[in-house]
């Protein structure tokens, strides 16, 4: 009886895990994994498996800590420790070990992005297969093969994309749907946090206003990527600089480019398909913008600032292979980063 019990919990805890995926709202989708880790527990339970147990009720208070703290790597090294004392005074033998290294393979996963949390993956998931076999938890291996092998085909699509990359190309949004702004909000909601997302409504009244320029990223015809610049006034270039919390560019500090007067651009988004962020990508980006303000001065528009706000991994890479200058303290939840004066003088040659 116990042992029926064991999967059917096992397999309910999958369930509200993958459910929690598609909730809005980090309090929903909390509730829901701590109710799927209890089930886990449960699961463990019945099969005799305590280290799983141990585990998986850690884990609760680990990922409440992920979504609390700022800085995930400060959770990780304190995690470190109680991961250990798990270990010690819950062993069952070698093969009881292999849930602890699961856990803390997942939690360091957390302190990361794209690519690396997709390897991973593949790491936690395959050593939970082993762990649960052992264990006779079989309801959680189809779910846990699934990922191993969907993980798998994300991997490929990456090494695809990063052979791809050298051919992409860049071309100036002269007109934009509905279609492509869909495509665009779906950009911005896989590369950045909901609070640093333009609504479909302001980023339509934007484009309208024709006082900013996209670019297109092209693979071939297919739009992986957008860059949007923004022009603004001086002023507003220094608040961007000196910001100590995020605050974002309204319509009416966007401006249109006066020639034979000073310009200051704001790079507003760098948003690209995730499977297509690599190093080439990094460089075919950060050597665009460069052209794109050369192109700008050549035809009369001084270019005296450049601002940027980081809020991805993406954009930060791509300004710091520009070399820009940013003041922000980490860790934040974004970086703001600025060229001018000698430095942009440096940087344009």
């Amino acid at each position: 009886m116990e042992f029926y019990l064991a999967q059917v919990f096992g397999a309910l805890a999958w369930i509200l895990l993958f459910i929690s995926y598609y909730k809005n709202g980090n309090n929903k989708l909390l509730y829901l994994q701590i109710l799927s880790c209890v089930f886990f527990a449960l699961n463990y339970g019945f099969l005799g498996a305590y280290t799983g147990i141990c585990v998986v009720l850690f884990e609760m208070i680990r990922d409440y800590l992920y979504v609390k703290v700022k800085d995930p790597m400060k959770v990780f090294y304190i995690s470190l420790v109680l991961y250990t004392l798990i270990a010690i005074f819950s062993y069952d033998g070698f093969l009881s070990l292999f849930s602890v290294l699961a856990s803390l393979s997942d939690a360091y996963a957390l302190t990361k992005k794209n690519r690396k949390v997709i390897i991973l993956g593949i790491v936690t998931y395959s050593l939970w297969l082993v762990y649960d076999i052992n264990y006779a938890s079989y309801s959680t291996l189809v779910a846990e093969t699934l990922l191993i092998i969907s993980n798998i085909i994300i991997l490929m699509r990456y090494k695809y994309a990063y052979f791809k990359s050298e051919s992409l190309v860049f071309s100036r949004g002269m007109s934009i749907n509905t279609k492509l702004v869909d495509e665009f909000s779906k950009l911005d909601s896989s590369n950045f946090d909901e609070e640093y997302n333009w609504s479909k409504e302001k980023f339509n009244a934007v484009v309208k206003n024709k006082k900013t320029d996209i670019i297109y990223i092209h693979d071939e015809d297919d739009i992986i990527g957008y860059i949007h610049f923004i022009k603004i006034n001086e002023n507003k270039f220094n608040k961007m600089i000196n910001q100590k919390e995020y605050t974002d560019v309204h319509r009416d500090e966007m401006k249109k480019f006066i020639k034979k007067k000073s310009n200051y651009l704001n790079i507003n988004s760098i948003s690209i398909r995730l499977t297509y962020q690599n190093k080439k990508t990094v460089a075919l980006v950060s050597k665009f913008i460069k052209e794109y303000v050369v192109r700008k001065n050549r035809m009369g528009y001084s270019i005296k600032g450049i601002v940027g706000v980081a809020n991805s991994e993406f954009e930060n890479a791509v300004y710091k292979s520009m070399k820009m200058k940013c003041d922000t303290e980490e860790p934040n939840d974004f970086y703001v980063y600025y060229l001018k004066d000698d430095k942009l003088k440096e940087y344009l040659g």
